[in-house]
């Protein structure tokens, strides 16, 4: 089945199921808009910009529930050889307890060398739970966007930034999306972030992916390959490719395992730029989710 009419019959199929986001006017914000528990924190690393012709490794990791104790993390990106060059990485789950003085997002960043962004996405215990990109090269034009909600969901967000090789802005986006929607509401949830997006762009995030049809936003529907191939990664793939963006780990297979089920619900997704050199770094097992990664430079 060819890209078009997978992704046809699973909207096909998923129709029935969509849930009706809430589409609450999802716009990037800057940072003077966001106040009180939403206010992003912002870092500056120690770095200058990348000089042109420069390859870019980027990263993205979901760290499950706050993650481990970011010096555990910095340990395991250090003594990995591929995490240890990342230039910049982008982090679902993130969390900040006031309780522990200051966000494990700044703690890591600071282990690693790196420049950050934290934003809130919500309520989480004591504190809040949000998305973060930490870079080893100056960060700047930061935004937020509140994402469209599912009934019964909880907010999700984008975070973006942008980081300069040479003289070439790369836009960066991070997001993680709900799990039960069906690929319907996956793309009208993402669709906001990334459909205004300039030529040279980044997306990277947990997009969950999963390979289950949703009733209701609720119950996984065991796959019928008979009828139709319901593994949403694909078909997220074709939405992006329709856009302009392209999915060099798509290959490389699952991202995430979780109750011995793994699937493929992480990517780093490029447009406007090269990519060379790939992978997954399943030996690092700090999360459910394993490390993703790509090498990008600019178009000459």
């Amino acid at each position: 089945m060819d890209a078009m009419n997978r992704l046809a019959a699973i909207l096909l199929v998923c129709a029935a199921g969509c849930q009706g986001l809430d589409d609450n006017n999802a716009h990037w914000m800057s940072m003077d808009e966001l106040s009180g528990m939403f206010t992003p924190e912002v870092g500056s690393g120690t770095r200058r910009a990348m000089a042109a012709g420069g390859t870019l490794r980027v990263v993205t990791y979901n760290i499950r529930d706050g993650g481990a104790d970011p010096t555990e993390i910095a340990a395991a990106f250090r003594a990995n050889g591929n995490l240890a060059n990342a230039d910049v990485v982008m982090l679902q789950e993130a969390v900040f307890y006031p309780g522990e003085g200051t966000t494990r997002i700044s703690r890591l960043a600071q282990e690693l060398d790196m420049g950050w962004i934290y934003a809130p996405a919500r309520p989480d215990k004591d504190g809040t739970l949000g998305d973060a990109i930490i870079s080893r090269y100056p960060l700047s034009d930061f935004a937020v966007m509140h994402l469209p909600i599912a009934p019964r969901k909880r907010q999700r967000i984008a975070v973006a930034a942008t980081v300069s090789i040479g003289d070439q802005d790369v836009r960066l986006v991070t997001t993680h999306l709900d799990t039960s929607l069906n690929i319907t509401d996956r793309v009208l949830q993402l669709r906001p972030a990334v459909i205004e997006l300039p030529e040279v762009a980044l997306v990277g995030g947990d997009f969950n992916t999963n390979p289950y049809a949703w009733q209701e936003g609720e119950v996984p529907l065991v796959p019928t390959s008979q009828i139709v191939d319901t593994d949403q990664a694909p078909a997220l793939d074709d939405y992006m490719d329709s856009i302009g963006f392209s999915n060099p780990t798509a290959a490389l297979g699952n991202t995430e395992v979780r109750y011995g089920i793994e699937s493929r619900l992480d990517a780093v997704f490029v447009r406007g730029m090269t990519y060379g050199d790939r992978g997954i770094e399943r030996d690092v097992t700090l999360s459910d989710h394993w490390p993703v990664w790509v090498d990008v430079k600019t178009l000459p």
